[in-house]
């Protein structure tokens, strides 16, 4: 891999893109300020997918292929339609605070990270778990104490979640799961330890089929390749004066091996003013391919 080597793909333009997803030759996201889901194939052909009621997260796939949409403000999940249509598939309960990133595994069930509390509005921080929504809309609330869940993925085999914890501290973490035969979490347990909050925040993620994470941290400025254990095998510095704060990534391209980089001009107190901000789409090459999409 030469990190030097990254190529533009998207942008850059006016918005905060989010929630990347690699699904049947194309790259996915959301743009948090203009409500809409978009994907870039290959070739880098941008097509705007859809536009949705309220601010769309997370993205994933139905088993039947169809795509799956988590909005943070009302916290519901929603289908896109052929033509892009947006249908309600149901709310995430009334207690349902900042739901954000989601992960959708191969029978359709969706892993959800919320927030837990009101983080752009200076409300104070507060433990929380993960939503777990069961293809029948039952949603379950599965593990505790984390704080601020954020980037969420489920790994090849299906047998593991692997949630960012943003704002733990006195360090930051990614944390692990099993995920059972029901969809059930448990065993909850460190995966990797980083450093305080000011620097060392991640945020979105992908997985490799060998188990590597590559994490997105947007206040360091780097995308970096962590191992169970915390050992950090490749690093990706953007430099400040690029705008360097790295939001998401995702594994895609022909051979899987694309690493694209979702990477933002903004800051904290830009991004409460409806996530005002300047977003890219960036890709490098990468060894180690991500599971077949």
């Amino acid at each position: 891999m030469d990190p030097s080597h990254r190529e533009l793909v998207v942008g850059p333009e006016k918005g905060y893109f989010e929630g990347a997803r690699w699904h049947d030759g194309a790259l996915w996201f959301s743009d948090f300020r203009k409500l809409d889901v978009s994907r870039v194939d290959a070739a880098g052909t941008l097509t705007r997918v859809a536009t949705v009621p309220t601010r769309p997260g997370g993205l994933g796939f139905a088993p039947d292929g169809a795509p799956m949409v988590v909005s943070i403000d009302d916290c519901a999940v929603w289908k896109l339609g052929p033509g892009g249509e947006p249908e309600l598939l149901g709310s995430l309960g009334d207690d349902a605070i900042g739901t954000h990133d989601m992960a959708v595994d191969a029978e359709g069930r969706c892993y959800i990270a919320e927030w837990g509390y009101d983080v752009l509005g200076g409300e104070e921080s507060r433990p929380t778990g993960v939503l777990l929504r069961q293809p029948d809309g039952r949603v379950e609330r599965q593990g505790s104490g984390l704080f601020l869940p954020n980037g969420i993925v489920v790994s090849p085999d299906g047998r593991t979640l692997v949630v960012a914890e943003t704002f733990a501290r006195p360090n930051t973490r990614l944390t692990a799961f099993d995920i059972g035969a029901d969809g059930a979490l448990s065993n909850q347990r460190l995966f990797a330890e980083f450093g305080p909050v000011e620097t060392d925040s991640p945020d979105g993620l992908c997985m490799d089929v060998e188990g590597g994470v590559w994490v997105s941290f947007p206040f360091r400025g780097e995308f970096r390749r962590v191992l169970e254990g915390g050992d950090i095998s490749d690093t990706i510095s953007i430099p400040k004066e690029e705008g360097s704060h790295c939001v998401d990534c995702a594994l895609g391209g022909p051979e899987m091996r694309t690493l694209y980089l979702l990477i933002a001009d903004t800051d904290m107190e830009r991004m409460a003013d409806n996530y005002d901000a300047t977003s890219r789409i960036e890709a490098v090459e990468v060894d180690v391919p991500g599971p077949a999409g």
